[in-house]
């Protein structure tokens, strides 16, 4: 039986409030060197655990950090202590492992003042036989306009943050199209409204936030195999990726996070029920994989390493780049070899046995276009890097 997806409703314009920009400190103990240097900050106290929240307090009030580390980490007891003689000073303050974002944080983020821009997007059209041969692929483009803010790093460095509206989508493939048993059974879901990088995290900004003071683990600042500022950053694993995160809202007094692998896969699709979100078909036109064959013609690069995030021409229909190929991105949640039981409500699924293995999305440079369709999901370990490992981060 087939399933017809809900329809979405475009990005809206929120409030146009000013942004009170947070304060932000200048970054101490900054170390700066070759490639195996590492990043040194300050000893800002932090809870170990499986929620990924930043709790807010007062401008007199300190900053508690909990992370979405597992509870097996080293020098759980003394986060965990730190912890609770903390909460009998911030009686206010929401403290559960799988707290929600505090309501204040969210009403903060309505108050950004949107800024609009266009884009185009992809969409193929397969190729017909013409004398029994088969034609080029007809690519299509549309033109949309997208809400977005835009996060100043320091130094120059931005970071640009695409509105996602709220809608519902179907999770998945069908058994009826190539699916892997990952990624069955498909399942609606329903996703809040959030924030996305527009491209994965390069390394100009992972350096910008490597330089910020420590919160739970070092940074090494310069990390990646394929040197470039708007490459994408990799080598960088799941731990690192957290710490990125803690330290980007420590800087900016927003939350910032990994996505859920729903909320991922829901803004790579961008209201399309394709292999990918440009169509049924893929072209070295358009993303960034690997082909063991060889090219065809002559309209065909394969790259065999990564490319900067600007350099393909068209995003998919919610504005967002290099959603598939490129590199893979790290999710928040735990890896579980079925959807079978999974939430239907976007949040991250962290209940598994074991919590060191995660989700990791949308295919690489090295991998064959079926690894980066819009519903392929592997797994890595917490502590895997490679060059073929990146992230993007979510505001909510």
């Amino acid at each position: 039986m087939s399933q017809q997806l809900p329809e979405n409703s475009e990005p809206q314009q929120l409030d146009a409030d000013p942004r009170q920009q947070a304060d932000s400190s200048t970054p101490q103990n900054v170390v700066q060197g070759n490639q195996n240097r590492v990043v040194q900050g300050n000893g800002n106290q932090s809870v170990l655990g499986d929620s990924n929240i930043v709790n807010q307090g007062n401008n007199n009030t300190q900053n508690i950090y909990i992370n979405y580390y597992s509870r097996e980490d080293v020098i759980q007891q003394d986060f965990v202590r730190f912890a609770e003689q903390t909460k009998n000073t911030l009686p206010n303050q929401r403290y559960e492992l799988n707290a929600e974002p505090d309501k204040e944080g969210r009403a903060r983020l309505l108050k950004l003042s949107l800024r609009k821009y266009r884009f185009e997007y992809a969409e193929v059209v397969k190729p017909s036989r013409i004398f029994g041969f088969l034609g080029e692929p007809i690519i299509n483009s549309r033109r949309k306009q997208a809400n977005y803010f835009v996060e100043d790093l320091g130094g120059g460095v931005e970071l640009e943050m695409i509105a996602i509206p709220a809608g519902n989508f179907f999770m998945g493939s069908s058994e009826q199209r190539n699916a892997s048993s990952p990624e069955i059974p498909q399942h609606p879901v329903s996703v809040n409204s959030f924030f996305m990088g527009k491209y994965p995290i390069t390394q100009k900004q992972w350096k910008a936030v490597a330089c910020l003071p420590q919160i739970i683990r070092p940074l090494v600042v310069d990390c990646s195999k394929f040197k470039g500022d708007s490459y994408p950053v990799e080598q960088v694993c799941w731990e690192d990726a957290v710490e990125f995160c803690n330290r980007l809202s420590k800087k900016t007094g927003y939350y910032y996070r990994l996505p859920s692998e729903a909320e991922w896969e829901y803004a790579c699709r961008a209201g399309t029920t394709t292999l990918f979100h440009f169509g049924d078909i893929i072209t070295p036109e358009l993303a960034n994989y690997k082909n063991d064959e060889k090219p065809k013609s002559s309209r065909e690069v394969f790259h065999n390493k990564t490319t900067p995030v600007d350099n393909f021409k068209f995003a998919n229909a919610l504005g967002l780049y290099d959603m598939q190929g490129n590199v893979w991105e790290w999710c928040m949640d735990h890896w579980h070899d079925s959807y079978r039981k999974a939430p239907n409500d976007g949040t991250a699924w962290l209940k598994a046995k074991d919590s060191q293995l995660r989700v990791i999305r949308g295919g690489s440079w090295a991998d064959v276009p079926g690894n980066c369709r819009s519903a392929s999901r592997r797994n890595a370990r917490i502590h895997e890097q490679g060059n073929y490992l990146g992230f993007r981060v979510v505001c909510s």
